[in-house]
């Protein structure tokens, strides 16, 4: 019960933070997480559950996930830092469910992170990757 507060805090705080650091950037992260065998088909259904509720936002570019044995990534990409933050409220009731049945690992940024946003992130048990390097086409028109 302790690591879930301290998880839905931790949550509730970096949709603050990143409401404060709002910038024309984009967002985007993979979260690893371990999931226990038998914690595997109540994960995926939850998994698509998340989905379905944030496939509506259109500051949503890429959510989704990926099972090899019992790691699971998950990949997020926001139009900006405000994108993010709806979707973390649009995910906010089903946190309690994914603390309960996932391990987070690491979080692999693949954007720049707030010192705030980072320790975040640590405060549920996720180690922190940095950027590197990156490239992009613009999309056609």
């Amino acid at each position: 019960m302790k690591r879930l507060v301290r998880c839905t805090a931790a949550l509730i705080a970096a949709n603050l933070l990143m409401v404060d650091h709002a910038q024309a950037e984009e967002v985007a992260f993979i979260a690893i997480l371990n999931v226990p065998a038998e914690n595997a088909q109540a994960f995926d259904a939850l998994a698509r559950d998340m989905v379905e509720a944030s496939a509506t936002d259109d500051g949503l570019l890429v959510y989704e996930f990926a099972r090899v044995g019992e790691t699971v990534y998950g990949y997020e990409r926001y139009v900006d830092a405000a994108a993010h933050a709806r979707h973390e409220a649009l995910i906010e009731p089903f946190i309690p469910q994914l603390v309960e049945l996932a391990q987070f690992e690491k979080i692999v940024t693949l954007s720049q992170l707030t010192d705030d946003h980072r320790e975040l992130f640590q405060s549920i048990g996720a180690e922190i990757g940095q950027p590197i390097a990156d490239a992009a086409q613009e999309p056609s028109k």
